[in-house]
């Protein structure tokens, strides 16, 4: 009835069993043949040449990559996140640093314009006799 719920995962298990036997077989292989200079010591014994002791460690290696991995990534996303805020930060005090360093110019330019805005307001007031008259 539920077949394939029970076949997909032992198929999964049986082959990946399978790969790691042959990849075990594989380095305890070149390991005895002399292809690779690391060894695989587990008790004060040297079992570079065993696929048993390559069986046992592949595993265990395979868990330690996958932390690596999940490590890297958590601490990619760190970075990012800290990137992003110090970027934010130097946009906004690139934004007030310009802002302060161009204030005094733009004070130096308002005030003559509008002391001159201000004189012709009051002189375009005073000379119109309506005003005059109706006060």
């Amino acid at each position: 009835m539920n077949k394939p719920k029970i076949i997909r995962p032992l198929l999964f298990v049986l082959l990946a069993v399978v790969v790691i036997g042959v990849l075990a077989l594989l380095l305890a292989n070149g390991h005895s043949a002399g292809l690779y200079d690391g060894s695989l010591m587990m008790f004060d014994e040297d079992l570079s040449d065993s696929a048993l002791g390559w069986a046992i460690a592949i595993p265990i290696l395979l868990l330690t990559a996958v932390l690596v991995v999940m490590m890297l990534a958590g601490t990619g996303v760190v970075v990012a996140g800290v990137l992003a805020v110090v970027l934010l930060a130097t946009f906004l005090i690139m934004v007030l640093a310009t802002a302060i360093a161009i204030l005094p110019l733009l004070v130096f330019i308002a005030v003559p314009i509008l002391a001159m805005v201000g004189l012709v307001k009051l002189l375009s007031r005073q000379s119109t006799p309506t005003q005059a008259v109706a006060q």
